[in-house]
């Protein structure tokens, strides 16, 4: 993998990691940052770690200029579930924010399954790193190109 490769994907669990931060930031505060990320954080590592090797396999695929529709789908379904799986754990203060009456209804909807939500996330993310491995292998080219 090049360089650029593995940057992007550092940037791309980074840039996810701030959304889960200021989404449960200004949702609870940072008292409930901190202690929503300790009570997840294996959880928070699997789902940033995936959705990085994602962008980090979807930048390699487009630099080895083989990228299909099919991959760019599987990364953008990826980063969906990633971010709907950071945002679950925190989903009960939805309500908080956005005082709409369907919004009480996902909240607790969220809350209730944000275990299964999270697992799913990075189910999608690990679907998704396989696929790109499989298609990085296809177009296999010198790393020096």
């Amino acid at each position: 993998m090049s360089t650029n490769a593995v940057r992007a994907g550092l940037a791309g669990a980074g840039a996810l990691a701030l959304f889960y931060a200021v989404v449960v930031g200004v949702a609870g505060g940072l008292e409930h940052l901190g202690r929503q990320a300790v009570e997840d954080w294996p959880w928070l590592m699997l789902i940033l770690g995936g959705f990085g090797t994602q962008v980090g396999l979807f930048v390699e695929l487009r630099r080895r200029r083989r990228l299909h529709a099919d991959v760019r789908a599987a990364t953008g379904g990826g980063a969906g579930a990633s971010a709907v799986g950071m945002v679950a754990c925190c989903a009960h203060h939805i309500a908080d924010l956005v005082p709409i009456i369907g919004a009480s209804g996902a909240a607790v909807f969220l809350t209730d399954y944000r275990t299964p939500i999270m697992a799913a996330g990075v189910a999608i993310n690990a679907a998704g790193v396989l696929f790109a491995v499989r298609r990085l292998r296809r177009v296999s080219v010198p790393l020096g190109r």
